[in-house]
């Protein structure tokens, strides 16, 4: 409803109302699971190629792809000095997402991700409720930032 109250009926709608689809599914798969579908995420990168086709968002098929490798080499590296802290699917979930998206939204998702996921880990932390050794689903904050960067860009 918001997106229709934003965007109205123009294509831009559908983007936001197809990716966040995704990310809702994806967001209940990694709560329940702590894992990323990689059929969904293949999906993703799909429907990611079709909108740079048609450059549903204004990106191209060569912004896409370079967004791609940048928001999945950004990713890549914060799991590598992370100590695998965070998934090999949320690289594969950032790469995907930048595809239709563009660098610059992305590198806001991935900011406002992390914002929110300290947040949380931190009222975790003080409420008792973490364990050293249980790990935090990532992708529900990514979606939450993908609806946030949406809104106030």
């Amino acid at each position: 409803m918001t997106f229709f109250l934003k965007f109205g009926l123009e294509k831009i709608y559908f983007f936001y109302i197809i990716i966040t689809g995704y990310l809702i599914v994806l967001s209940m798969i990694d709560i329940e699971t702590k894992q990323i579908s990689d059929i969904i995420i293949l999906l993703l990168i799909i429907t990611g190629i079709i909108f740079c086709i048609i450059e549903i968002n204004k990106i191209n098929i060569f912004e896409g792809i370079i967004s791609f490798i940048t928001a999945g080499f950004i990713i890549f590296l914060l799991n590598f000095f992370s100590n695998e802290k965070i998934g090999e699917g949320d690289i594969k979930l950032m790469a995907g997402l930048a595809l239709p998206a563009g660098i610059l939204f992305t590198l806001k998702i991935i900011f406002f991700s992390f914002i929110l996921g300290g947040i949380f880990s931190l009222l975790l932390l003080i409420s008792g409720r973490y364990r050293k050794n249980k790990s935090i689903a990532f992708v529900p904050f990514i979606f939450l930032s993908f609806i946030l960067v949406s809104l106030i860009s």
